[in-house]
C-alpha cells in the first residue's frame, strides 16, 4: 500500500470510536477483558467472569429472518450475552429486541434438551439515542405477571443503554470512552488498550 494511502486510511482510523460498528467489532474481538467490564457496568454485577466473546456471530434461522450479532459472549455460569450497537432509531426497536432473545434461545437449546436447561440471556441494545424515550440511563426489561408484578422467570432480560447519559457515574463514563476517538483519554483500561493498539 503506498504510503499516502496509508496515512489517509490512518487518519480515518483515528476518528472512529467504539459507537462504529467495525471498529467496535475489532475492539471487542476475543477481548474478554473489555467484554467482561461492558457487562459488569451495565448489568451492575461485578462476579461475571466472561469465558468466551465472539464478534459478528451469524445466526442461521433456516425458516425465517436470520442475524448476525455483534458481540456475543458467554460468561462462566453459561449466562449469554448479546450487545447489539445501534445509531439508526429504527435498528433498535422493541420487536428486534424480542427476535434476537427467540433466536438464541431457538438455537441454544438442542435436540432432546429440556425446557428448563435453556441459559439465560441478555439481549442488550446501546442506542445512540433514548430510542425508549423514557429519559433514563437504562431500561432493563423483564416478563412479569401483571396481577401482582411477580417476576415471571422465564430467564431472558432485554436491556436499552441510552449513550446519551454520560454523567459521572460508572455507566456514564463508559458511554463517554465509547464516543472518545483518543484512547489516551478514556476511563477504562481494558477499552483504551485496544483502541490505542487499533490506532497505532
Amino acid at each position: 500500500m503506498p504510503t499516502q494511502e496509508l496515512t489517509e486510511v490512518q487518519q480515518i482510523v483515528q476518528e472512529l470510536c467504539l459507537m462504529n460498528n467495525k471498529f467496535m467489532n475489532k475492539v471487542f474481538e476475543n477481548n474478554i477483558p473489555a467484554a467482561e467490564l461492558l457487562l459488569r457496568i451495565i448489568l451492575k454485577n461485578d462476579k461475571i467472569k466472561v469465558k468466551e466473546v465472539k464478534v459478528q456471530n451469524f445466526i442461521q434461522n433456516l425458516y425465517g429472518h436470520s442475524a448476525q450479532m455483534d458481540i456475543l459472549a458467554q460468561d462462566e455460569a453459561g449466562v449469554y450475552f448479546n450487545v447489539e450497537v445501534q445509531r439508526s432509531d429504527e435498528g433498535a426497536p422493541a420487536k428486534r429486541a424480542r427476535f434476537y432473545s427467540s433466536l438464541l434461545d431457538s438455537n441454544l437449546l438442542k435436540a432432546g434438551k429440556q425446557y428448563e436447561q435453556l441459559p439465560v440471556t441478555y439481549v442488550i441494545f446501546i442506542t445512540e439515542n433514548d430510542v425508549l424515550q423514557g429519559n433514563l440511563p437504562l431500561y432493563d426489561i423483564d416478563r412479569v405477571i401483571k396481577q401482582n408484578g411477580a417476576d415471571f422467570g422465564d430467564g431472558t432480560h432485554i436491556v436499552y443503554v441510552n449513550s446519551k447519559v454520560q454523567d459521572d457515574t460508572p455507566l456514564g463514563r463508559l458511554m463517554q470512552d465509547f464516543y472518545c476517538k483518543d484512547p489516551a483519554r478514556m476511563h477504562y483500561s481494558e477499552l483504551a488498550a485496544k483502541c490505542g493498539y487499533l490506532k497505532m
